[in-house]
């Protein structure tokens, strides 16, 4: 299978995103856990905050462009709602795929899969 080089400038803008939304969610004073995992073909980046987690009204919309969940808390944070979705279509020309769990505990984990370098 034809490996796809990851972008540099790409995978730090999806980082820079993902950390600002994890820290701007998550309580002061707790942590953003990141993590990077090898499976098979793929390597997978993990961003684990503490945040209130995502509306099970909002998760199907989450990467559509000027999306942002209705909560208080999002109001008074700020943003485009451009970030995820423009995270998920350059993670997507890299040839990989981005995704979100709920975090045992509370939170979020925003995870995004790119192609293993041979």
């Amino acid at each position: 299978a034809r490996q796809a080089p990851a972008d540099r400038k790409r995978v730090l803008q999806v980082m820079t995103n993902l950390l600002s939304n994890a820290a701007k969610f998550s309580p002061e004073g707790s942590t953003v856990l990141v993590t990077a995992t090898l499976g098979g073909e793929y390597v997978r980046i993990g961003v684990h905050d503490n945040g209130p987690g995502i509306p099970e009204n909002f998760r199907n919309r989450i990467f559509g462009r000027f999306a942002q969940a209705d909560m208080s808390h999002t109001r008074e944070k700020g943003g485009t709602g451009l970030g995820l979705a423009i995270c998920k279509r350059l993670v997507e020309l890299m040839e990989g795929d981005l995704g979100f769990d709920d975090r045992q505990g509370g939170g979020s984990t925003f995870w995004f899969e790119l192609p293993a370098q041979p």
